[in-house]
């Protein structure tokens, strides 16, 4: 999506309303795999692009496609921290937030505070229409890294969907990452100039 700047995609039925004959794909029965850019034909007449990825305010698969895993936070569960969300400050501090230790639970509420965290709390379980209508997946096990979305577009695996059930050492093509920066960016004027550089926290 990267060539289409912050447009966001459409879904199949505003699609299907421009273009009758885009592809009807669901996965699970309830969900369309596809999503579509709204575009003008060569007479300024609306068309869609079919695309395997959505967009959203400018990020790239929200939700769905890959399990996101999140920087500068775990879950070390050791000695009176279970359940407990460790968050490293952009000036190296670190704070920690409890969340629940529930497990498999629909979201009913989050943390929010200050810092706009989105940690589920609580152990009540609401439902995929209800809510915050994502799951949680928590094991208390010492050392948990946390993946956001959801690898697959199931109804629990939305913006708020948490997954902090695996050690660091889990590896499978469903989770990636995303690369956020801080501060500006400079063109290196060159391959050595890059190589170079040195990181700067």
């Amino acid at each position: 999506t990267a060539s289409r700047g912050m447009t966001d995609t459409i879904g199949y039925e505003e699609a299907s309303s421009i273009n009758p004959n885009v592809t009807n794909s669901l996965i699970e029965n309830s969900v369309h795999q596809y999503a579509w850019y709204r575009e003008k034909d060569d007479y300024g007449g609306a068309t869609v692009t079919q695309v395997n990825n959505i967009c959203c305010l400018g990020y790239e698969d929200i939700y769905g496609h890959k399990y996101d895993m999140m920087d500068g936070v775990d879950l070390p569960n050791d000695t009176g921290n279970s359940g407990k969300w460790r968050i490293w400050m952009p000036d190296g501090s670190t704070r920690l937030v409890k969340g629940s230790v529930s497990s498999g639970i629909w979201i009913t509420a989050v943390a929010h505070g200050k810092y706009m965290d989105v940690i589920p709390v609580g152990s009540v379980s609401g439902s995929s229409s209800t809510n915050y209508c994502d799951i949680y997946y928590i094991s208390t096990a010492s050392s948990r890294v946390v993946y956001r979305g959801h690898s697959s577009a199931y109804p629990y695996g939305g913006v708020s969907m948490s997954y902090a059930y695996n050690d660091s050492s889990d590896a499978n093509t469903s989770i990636g990452s995303r690369l956020a920066f801080r501060g500006r960016l400079v063109k290196a004027s060159s391959a050595v100039a890059f190589k170079a550089i040195s990181e700067v926290a």
